[in-house]
């Protein structure tokens, strides 16, 4: 493992970002006689990495940018991003995962991510009693799944030589109920030494969206609904994996995909 960071965190880091009624932006999401949106906003994940970009132009042509795709379907959007904001942008697929406790499987004790650092939330791992051994055994486990799925990445690992100093733009293709973009932001935070962290999502919750930016220096949405539901039912095809989403996919990675997307 490259490093072990442990920290105490304050109950705004380890609450659950519960959704609350917030004011819809205009056109999007709930408004007045519309109980919930039911088209589809985008055609698949090409598509909303394309309009997401139109979003970050600000970072068009930066050297320092890096961008950190969070997930595969993220990776579709993340792929597309980099390359809107210029030639030489790198990437990376940056993999998070929670350290579990066993029985309470909301409760989050960490995280590890796939070039191995991990961060240890002390005042919870306190607060449970988990014994060192139980916690090293829980981190191997996350650690040896995230192995895997990291070198299925054809790019780079993410590590602290490439992304301390830069501009992080975390991407991920929508925001259900956060939890892989929380570790994954978390992660950052605490475990690197970034100039800035910015969240790139073509579809965030509003509260969410409100949330996340008590930690990150910037939230980038197209879509910002006081409700969600699955992220799925914003694109024309679902979790499925459209032809032109999988050749993005072989492209990446080695396994390129199941034939579906995964949601938080």
């Amino acid at each position: 493992m490259v490093g072990i960071h442990t920290y105490s965190a304050g109950s705004n880091d380890r609450g659950r970002m519960a959704a609350t009624a917030a004011p819809p932006r205009p056109g999007y999401g709930l408004s007045a006689g519309t109980r919930r949106r039911s088209t589809a906003v985008f055609d698949d994940r090409i598509q909303a990495g394309t309009q997401l970009a139109t979003n970050l132009r600000e970072y068009v042509g930066d050297p320092n940018v890096v961008v950190l795709s969070v997930s595969r379907g993220g990776a579709v959007v993340g792929s597309v991003v980099a390359s809107a904001l210029g030639h030489g942008v790198p990437h990376l697929y940056y993999v998070v995962r929670p350290i579990p406790f066993a029985g309470l499987p909301r409760l989050s004790l960490g995280s590890v991510a796939g070039d191995g650092s991990v961060r240890i939330d002390n005042a919870v791992a306190q607060s449970v009693g988990v014994s060192e051994a139980t916690l090293l055994g829980s981190i191997e486990a996350v650690d040896t799944e995230l192995g895997r799925e990291q070198a299925s990445f054809f790019g780079a690992v993410p590590t602290a030589e490439r992304l301390e100093g830069r501009t992080l733009v975390v991407v991920d293709d929508g925001m259900e109920a956060g939890d892989t973009m929380r570790e994954a932001v978390m992660h950052l935070r605490h475990c690197y030494r970034a100039s800035k962290v910015v969240v790139a999502v073509p579809v965030c919750l509003a509260d969410l969206r409100k949330q996340l930016l008590r930690h990150v220096d910037g939230v980038i949405d197209i879509v910002s609904p006081v409700f969600v539901g699955s992220v799925a039912r914003w694109y024309t095809l679902g979790v499925a994996v459209s032809p032109a989403e999988q050749l993005v996919l072989d492209l990446l990675f080695v396994s390129g995909s199941s034939g579906s997307f995964d949601y938080d």
